[in-house]
Formats: C-alpha cells, sequence, structure tokens
C-alpha cells in the first residue's frame, strides 16, 4: 500500500510540475513580448523607467508578503481563512501607502499613486495565489500567474494605441488595469473552490502570521538587493539608460529560472505535506539537480544566438545584452539549483538559513558593488551579481548536506 502511495505520490508531483513549467514557459513569452514592446516603444531611457518602477513595486510586495506570501500557505490548513485575507488585507494597505509616501519625498510625485495602487493590488494577488497553493490547487495558480502578464500586455498596446502621448507611463496604467483584473478573476475562483471571505481581523492569527512570515521575507528582503540594489547604483552612478540595458539582459538571464521556480513551487506544496522526511530530501536534491540540466541547456542556447539578434529585437542601444548574459551566466546556473534547496528549507520552517544565505550575499553585493560599478559600469554590475548568487548558493548548499531528515535524526 505505501508503495503504491509512494507511485502516485510521484506521479502527481511530476504532473503537477510539467503542467507548471508550461504555464511558467508562457508567463516567459508573455514577458518577453513586454519587454520587447518596452524597448521598441521607449528606448533605454523610458525601459529603465519601467524597470526601477517594477523594483520598487517588487520591494513593497516583499514586506505585504509578510501576510500574503508563503505564510498564508503553510497556515491555510490551520487558521479560518477569513483570519488570513484580513490581516492580508490591511497590511497590503499599509505597506503599499508608506512606499507611496516614500516615493513622494524623492520627488516622483507622478508615479506615486500608481505604485500605491498597483502595489496594494498585488498584495490582494498575492494572497489569492498562496492560498490555492495552500489548498493544493495548482491550477488555479498555474491560470492566474499566466493571465497576467497576458492581460498587462494587451493593456499596454491598447493604452498605446488610444494614448501615444502617455509615452512609458502607459506601462504604469496598463499594470494597474490588469493587476485589478487579476484580483476579480482570483475572487470568482475562489467563490469555485468555496471559500467565503469576511472581516476577521484576530490579533493571534495576525501574531502567527508575523512570525512566520517576518523571517521569510526578511530574506526575500535581503535577496531582492542581491538581485536588484545594481540597478539603483547603475542609475545613480551611470544613467537610467544603464538600467535599461543592464536590466535586459538579467531579465532573459533570469528567464531561465523558469524551471527551478517551477520546480520549488510544487516541491513547496509537496514538502508541506510530507513535512522533513528522508523521501522529500532525495526528491529535493533531485529535482534541484533535474533544474540545473535543463536550466544549463537553456542557457548554452541562448548565448549561442548571435549578438545582433538582440539589437534587432530591442533596438540598436541594446547591442550589450549578450554580453550581459554571458556574464550573468555562472550566477543564475547556480541560483537555478540552489532555488529547490531554498524552498525546502522553507517548507521545513528551517528560515533562519534562508536568511544567513541572503545576508551574506547582500553582504558580497554591497562591498563589489560600490567598487566595480563606478569602475567598470555594466559589466561590473553583471560581476557583482553573478558573485552574489554565486556565494548566497553555496551557503544554501553547506546548510543543506549538514542537515538531517526527520528518519536519520530517529536512527
Amino acid at each position: 500500500m505505501s508503495v503504491l502511495f509512494f507511485k502516485m505520490s510521484s506521479i502527481n508531483l511530476t504532473k503537477n510540475i510539467a503542467v507548471t513549467i508550461v504555464s511558467k514557459s508562457l508567463i516567459l513569452l508573455l514577458n518577453f513580448a513586454v519587454v520587447v514592446l518596452t524597448t521598441q516603444l521607449w528606448g533605454a531611457d523610458g525601459r529603465g523607467a519601467v524597470a526601477i518602477f517594477v523594483a520598487d513595486l517588487s520591494l513593497i510586495s516583499i514586506f505585504a508578503n509578510v501576510f500574503t506570501g508563503s505564510s498564508v500557505s503553510y497556515f491555510f490548513s490551520k487558521l479560518g481563512t477569513s483570519k488570513l485575507f484580513s490581516a492580508a488585507y490591511l497590511w497590503s494597505f499599509i505597506v503599499s501607502a508608506v512606499g507611496a509616501i516614500v516615493l513622494l519625498f524623492t520627488g516622483q510625485t507622478q508615479v506615486a499613486p500608481f505604485l500605491f495602487v498597483a502595489s496594494s493590488l498585488m498584495g490582494l494577488l498575492a494572497f489569492h495565489n498562496s492560498l490555492f497553493v495552500g489548498d493544493q490547487k495548482i491550477s488555479y495558480y498555474n491560470l492566474i500567474t499566466v493571465l497576467q502578464p497576458a492581460l498587462l500586455l494587451l493593456c499596454m498596446l491598447v493604452c498605446h494605441m488610444l494614448w501615444p502621448q502617455l509615452g512609458y507611463y502607459c506601462y504604469f496604467y496598463a499594470q494597474t488595469v490588469s493587476l485589478l483584473l487579476m484580483v476579480l478573476t482570483c475572487r470568482y475562483l475562489r467563490g469555485k473552490m468555496g471559500v467565503q471571505l469576511h472581516w476577521d481581523l484576530d490579533l493571534s492569527a495576525s501574531r502567527q502570521l508575523l512570525s512566520f512570515g517576518w523571517k521569510t521575507e526578511l530574506s526575500s528582503f535581503l535577496q531582492f538587493f542581491n538581485y536588484r540594489l545594481t540597478y539603483y547604483l547603475l542609475a545613480y552612478f551611470i544613467s537610467q539608460g544603464s538600467v535599461g540595458i543592464f536590466s535586459i539582459g538579467v531579465t532573459i538571464a533570469e528567464a531561465i529560472w523558469i524551471v527551478s521556480r517551477s520546480v520549488s513551487m510544487v516541491q513547496y506544496s509537496n514538502v508541506l505535506k510530507q513535512g522533513n522526511t528522508m523521501q522529500s530530501r532525495k526528491e529535493t536534491m533531485s529535482l534541484a539537480l533535474v533544474s540545473l540540466g535543463i536550466s544549463m541547456v537553456c542557457i548554452l542556447v541562448i548565448l549561442l544566438l548571435p549578438a545582433s539578434l538582440f539589437a534587432f529585437v530591442f533596438g540598436p542601444e541594446f547591442t550589450g545584452v549578450k554580453r550581459v548574459v554571458l556574464l550573468l551566466a555562472p550566477g543564475i546556473l547556480a541560483i537555478a539549483f540552489s532555488n529547490v534547496l531554498g524552498n525546502y528549507f522553507s517548507a521545513i520552517r528551517q528560515l533562519n538559513i534562508l536568511i544567513v544565505k541572503s545576508l551574506v550575499g547582500l553582504i558580497f553585493t554591497l562591498v563589489l558593488a560600490l567598487w566595480l560599478i563606478p569602475k567598470w559600469q555594466i559589466d561590473g554590475a553583471c560581476v557583482v551579481n553573478a558573485a552574489s548568487y554565486i556565494v548566497s548558493s553555496a551557503v544554501l548548499l553547506g546548510y543543506y548536506f549538514s542537515k538531517k531528515s526527520v528518519a536519520d535524526i530517529h536512527e
């Protein structure tokens, strides 16, 4: 009976991973179309403005995810969904308001309202996606993550056709509208699950969410700066246009993570059910190696493409994109492997490990960035990111081999 259960579990795991990879591939193509459209319409400077806005949005989302991210998946079966929703909704509104106020103080008065609305909606979207993962509604999760960039692309095209004078502000309007439509879609899917939400703000439940969520998101906060600090430093030391060129290379390179993120998300849901067992550890390492192998093939294909192709697709300002991908490649592969290990530690609540690896990576980023970016500009930013990725991945791998499963401990 146990053998049959194991086989069924493996089949379901493989199926979920395959479906998720397909959906992530669609997302990749849609996001690629968005990137191409922004570069062709608004050039390196406009792409730089969009990249910084997306980075700001991601930073606010990290704070919001304390109550809307993996903590929702973890506590889905332990706390009432209304308690989860109430805490998530209130917290998303607060952090979005704070983020917009900070942007106002930096003089970006026109962008701040877009940031507030978009980040508030993104918080609600993250809550529903985490709810779907917690209930193992992977098909709903995949549907939402595919539809959002599709709607973003459609809204961008419509906005540019009707109001071309808006320039890259079309992206801000499109992002806001697409997120609103996705939140409404999530509400419909949640109704199909039979989950009804009402206001039920419970301090005890909120404390549990905070206790779990802040550790996970502290790691994400540190990791964010491992990934995106170079954007802000390039804008400060060089130009907004350099951010646009660098961000294209980063976007292409990070697209390789489609495999590891798909595997990680499904494995996270699976480990939540299995716990820290010998079987879950074996699956984690096997999937990490699969992720590394597939990612290596993907990045080799990208590097075989001629540099002139990147300039043709994105515009003449982006001739250096292939060099960015080449310099980032070692770090990208390191993260493709370690992403799976990171989600494993998150699922078994070994969150301090994630914080340590992100902190070590951030220290490397800070030290190298202030030295190399003013000296080597975009090349320096590539070396900084790649080095940070490799170091943080090495820390995670070291922890993985030093820890034991529950089965090992009992022996």
